[in-house]
C-alpha cells in the first residue's frame, strides 16, 4: 500500500478509481484523497484579487488553465482564469 503524500502515514483505503482508470486512495489519518504516484504541480506565486487586494487560491486545474478563486471566499466572489504559460 502506497504512503499518504501529506501526513507520510501508511493508514490509506482504497477509495475508487479515477476516470482515467487509476487506483484512488483515501488517507485515514488526515482525509486527503490522492493517486499513487501522482504529482501537484502549484505555482510559484499566487495572484491577488483585483477586487479586494488578497491573495487567491487554486480552485481548479483544467489542460492548458488554472482557475484561482479569492481566499476571502464566499465573501469576495470573485475568479481568475489563467493561461498556465502566462504562470510559469
Amino acid at each position: 500500500m502506497p504512503q499518504c503524500p501529506k501526513c507520510l502515514l501508511d493508514t490509506v483505503y482504497r477509495y475508487g478509481k479515477t476516470k482515467g482508470g487509476m487506483q484512488r486512495y483515501l488517507c485515514l489519518s488526515c482525509g486527503r484523497q490522492f493517486t499513487e504516484n501522482s504529482v501537484k504541480h502549484q505555482p510559484h506565486e499566487r495572484p491577488l484579487c483585483p477586487a479586494c487586494g488578497r491573495a487567491m487560491h487554486v480552485y481548479k486545474q483544467e489542460k492548458g488553465f488554472m482557475r484561482y478563486r479569492c481566499s476571502n471566499y464566499p465573501k469576495c466572489r470573485t475568479y481568475l482564469k489563467v493561461k498556465e504559460r502566462e504562470i510559469l
